[in-house]
């Protein structure tokens, strides 16, 4: 393949951002998208020299791709996913890859039977700094991880919620499964999973169906304790990813080791950094017929942690990662 003739539904929005990021990389060309109208799709249209059209089915029936992003409301990404997979179309997923297990689980069990790669965007792995942070976990530089917490305290205005998805159960979810999902899986993907957790959700800056404040409770895999604080009603507020070991830790870009700040020389990501990184390593393992670096499989690990946290503060009880499909009614 010498050149991943590249499509992204949804291509109005964050999709533009995919479309940037492909055009940027050696070996990819966009060449169709797809947005609600005509209207629409027109700048993409314009911007990229591609096609546009209405429809992704459409899509996927008129143009020979060979991968797509799919930049839609989450809660439609399966269905896209598997008429993609069906095509012979490699997918990469915005996140979350989609809002229910069955249908993540539809997502890959589509790629799989097809022989496609399914990817799902995590971005902010692509950091050099997180990237060391990963490297130094493994080494064991930290010492024993007693603790690992993430704080996402951001403001969405009321008119975000109006729109025809944001904060629907359905299409979306509310902070933990639209915003502080990015965190979840950076504390997964740095520790090394998370076992169980105890949440507590609230509506309380906005109307919505689903919840703008949350805040979780974690036990790790490896037996280290943690939190996620999350929120989109404050303002002045920040993020931060913490981990905390008996030898050091580390505090969104700060390093130390035995109580002294270090400046490490930091590892960086094979593929570069942030969303052009991540879709970099997406289209070479296109070329390369391996997987992603954020797999399927990998990217579900978040949704399972944040229906979790949905079915704890249902039942008002601890829940163990791994009993969520069974809870699928509480979520």
């Amino acid at each position: 393949m010498e050149t991943v003739r590249y499509g992204i539904v949804g291509a109005t929005g964050y999709g533009s951002n995919h479309a940037d990021a492909v055009a940027a990389i050696d070996g990819a060309e966009v060449v169709a998208g797809t947005a609600r109208s005509e209207e629409s799709i027109a700048p993409f249209e314009t911007a990229y020299d591609a096609t546009g059209y209405t429809d992704y089915e459409e899509l996927f029936a008129a143009e020979s791709l060979d991968a797509v992003s799919i930049c839609t409301p989450s809660g439609t990404h399966a269905e896209i996913t598997v008429a993609a997979a069906d095509a012979g179309i490699h997918v990469l997923s915005e996140k979350p890859l989609d809002v229910s297990l069955e249908r993540v689980d539809r997502m890959i069990d589509a790629a799989d039977r097809n022989d496609v790669r399914l990817g799902g965007i995590f971005q902010r792995r692509f950091t050099s700094e997180r990237w060391t942070a990963r490297q130094w976990v493994e080494e064991g530089r930290f010492g024993d991880l007693l603790l690992a917490d993430t704080a996402v305290k951001w403001h969405r205005p009321q008119r975000y919620y109006e729109d025809h998805w944001h904060g629907r159960r359905d299409l979306d979810g509310g902070v933990l499964m639209q915003q502080a999902i990015h965190f979840v899986d950076l504390l997964q993907w740095l520790t090394g999973g998370i076992e169980r957790v105890t949440a507590e959700t609230a509506t309380l800056a906005h109307e919505m169906e689903c919840e703008d404040v949350a805040v979780v409770s974690l036990r790790f895999e490896n037996g280290a304790r943690g939190t996620v604080e999350a929120t989109t009603g404050v303002r002045g507020g920040h993020e931060r990813v913490e981990l905390n070991g008996t030898d050091g830790s580390y505090n969104s870009g700060t390093f130390v080791l035995e109580d002294e700040e270090v400046d490490p020389e930091l590892a960086e990501p094979p593929c570069g950094t942030g969303l052009e990184g991540q879709i970099r390593d997406f289209v070479a393992a296109v070329r390369e017929d391996r997987e992603p670096i954020v797999s399927g499989r990998d990217a579900r690990d978040a949704v399972e942690v944040v229906l979790a946290a949905y079915a704890s503060a249902t039942l008002d009880r601890p829940v163990h990662v791994d009993e969520v499909r069974d809870l699928q009614d509480h979520t």
